[in-house]
């Protein structure tokens, strides 16, 4: 059998890319291949950050157990950024300073952005994971992204509230930060543009436990459909609250709430939220496989986000067998990798440093995540 990283390259389109065998692969062996990752591991968003880790440390199990790369393992650096810009930029250089990494993948939008200045200058191609800031595109040429951004993504979601959930009138609530207010301004100038209207619009403090004020204000507007622009925890109780409230809306949002901790917060008012986000194909077979291996390792479901660092790995460890293992050999290899078959679809980075993946829009129906039926 050929050693993983070839079959990589050499067999993009093959589902073995996506399930690989390692009864006849030798395991690598040698000096690792490292690359940084930088993740909430602690903090408010700790949830995430665990199972964007279990994504990624999958991929690492994987590629090493089928033969590495050029028979060398590929070893994860691991960071914990606790959510803060001001941590996210100390660990980046940390990994770049200290630990001589050549790569890196980073997650959350506040603090992705400080990093941008600091990849330009050490010219460490970084790939971001999650954050959809459009900010991401004119970031520089080491900046890349395997998910869409949100000048995409809410244009979608707005063309699908209008056009397919037949929305005429809606509400916004978002929360208190840039990432929160992009989204929620991107949404609005675009379901305005189609002809919607917006009937209030509220905010949410980061860390917030209560939000009864905001909604009562936006249950006076009586609108049909409330969207929600937070992270799972205040998502969660925001629409709990907006139940025990009687404010009776179809709550809609991207990604942000396709996680297992939302659905345990939100309790019985989860049922019915529609969440647009590029997520996979549920009937595919390289998606099914991944599940099942994905289940067999951690015994759970993957959340939304977790396939996406999954494929970082894969991407970064395609791109040193492609260009080599240095800061250039590695952008230029991701540059040149053609169409990648993740997990989440085929990605390409010839063209621009950001992904585009198709939207798919789901519901939340006894207890799991379904194909929004509308």
């Amino acid at each position: 059998m050929k050693r993983f990283a070839g079959v990589l390259i050499a067999l993009l389109a093959a589902i073995v890319c996506l399930a690989p065998t390692h009864a006849s692969a030798a395991k690598a062996t040698g000096e690792p291949y490292r690359i940084g990752i930088i993740l909430p591991m602690t903090g408010r968003a700790a949830d995430y950050g665990a199972d964007f880790n279990a994504g990624a440390v999958l991929a690492m199990e994987e590629i090493n157990a089928a033969g590495g790369v050029n028979g060398r393992p590929i070893e994860l650096v691991l960071a914990d950024s606790k959510a803060s810009p001001k941590e996210g930029v100390s660990e980046f250089k940390r990994l770049v300073e200290v630990e001589k990494v050549p790569a890196i993948i980073s997650t959350m939008t506040h603090v992705i952005v400080p990093q941008f200045p600091l990849s330009r200058e050490t010219n460490t191609p970084m790939i971001t994971v999650g954050a959809i800031t459009p900010e991401i595109r004119t970031a520089g040429p080491t900046v890349f992204s395997n998910y869409p951004l949100a000048d995409d993504e809410e244009r979608l979601i707005a063309e699908y509230a209008y056009k397919t959930l037949g929305m005429r009138k809606a509400a916004v609530i978002y929360e208190n930060s840039a990432w929160g207010k992009t989204l929620a301004d991107i949404f609005s100038a675009e379901f305005k543009k189609l002809g919607g209207e917006i009937l209030a619009e509220e905010i949410s403090e980061k860390g917030g436990r209560d939000f009864r004020s905001q909604l009562t204000r936006i249950r006076a507007t009586d609108p049909p459909l409330l969207v929600a622009y937070a992270y799972y925890g205040e998502l969660g109780l925001i629409v709990r609250q907006a139940e025990e409230l009687g404010l009776k809306t179809q709550f809609m949002s991207m990604g942000a709430p396709q996680n297992q901790a939302f659905a345990e917060i939100a309790g019985s008012a989860a049922n019915g939220f529609i969440s647009g986000s590029p997520r996979w194909d549920d009937n595919a077979p390289q998606v099914k496989e991944f599940i099942a291996r994905y289940k067999k390792r951690y015994g759970k479901e993957p959340d939304l986000y977790g396939p996406y660092f999954y494929d970082a790995v894969r991407l970064f460890a395609a791109a040193i067998e492609k260009g080599g293992y240095s800061k250039e050999g590695i952008r230029t290899g991701l540059k040149s990798l053609g169409d990648f078959p993740g997990v989440n679809g085929t990605m390409n980075f010839e063209k621009s440093n950001v992904a585009l993946l198709p939207l798919r829009f789901v519901e939340f129906k006894d207890g799991q995540w379904l194909p929004a039926m509308h």
